[in-house]
């Protein structure tokens, strides 16, 4: 984004443009979730490179607000404080919007934390099957080459049983 002057219609449109974005990435979000429950990687590399273009648009997106603040030349309070009265003055209706793009902001934190989630939940047990393949799994009960059950360090690996 290059940095523009801040008019009615240059507001309206960047905020419009990050309740855009965030809506996207909500969608993707959940894609993203359904993936990781069926473990369809092909559909997940897809999911990560649309996410990374929306979040790379939000992160821009930011650095333009924080440009317009940095314009009005006040530091003595917070850049939100700043830029919520620098929105009033400028289109007093349009609060709404950046309240609602604060709101989908927010909830895009909350799927990315849960998929967050999944994804460790994944990788643990991904690394403990990766374990028992192995023959490195302490606790993990496998059969051993005569047929009595051991565990992961006193039997042998799987693929020499």
């Amino acid at each position: 984004m290059t940095q523009t002057a801040l008019s009615q219609t240059t507001l309206q449109n960047h905020i419009k443009q990050d309740i855009h974005a965030c809506t996207q990435l909500l969608q993707l979000l959940d894609e993203e979730r359904e993936a990781l429950k069926s473990r369809d990687l092909d559909k997940l590399e897809t999911i990560i490179q649309n996410k990374a273009a929306n979040l790379q648009h939000l992160e821009q997106s930011a650095h333009q607000r924080t440009n317009w603040v940095a314009q009005q030349g006040k530091t003595d309070a917070k850049p939100e404080t700043l830029w919520v009265a620098l929105i009033r003055n400028i289109q007093p209706g349009i609060e709404q919007d950046w309240d609602e793009f604060k709101q989908l902001l927010q909830q895009c934190q909350e799927q990315n934390e849960i998929n967050g989630k999944l994804l460790a939940r994944n990788q643990q047990v991904f690394s403990r099957l990766l374990s028992i393949v192995r023959g490195q799994d302490e606790q993990a009960s496998v059969y051993t080459p005569k047929g009595s059950r051991g565990t992961g360090y006193q039997a042998h690996k799987l693929g020499e049983a």
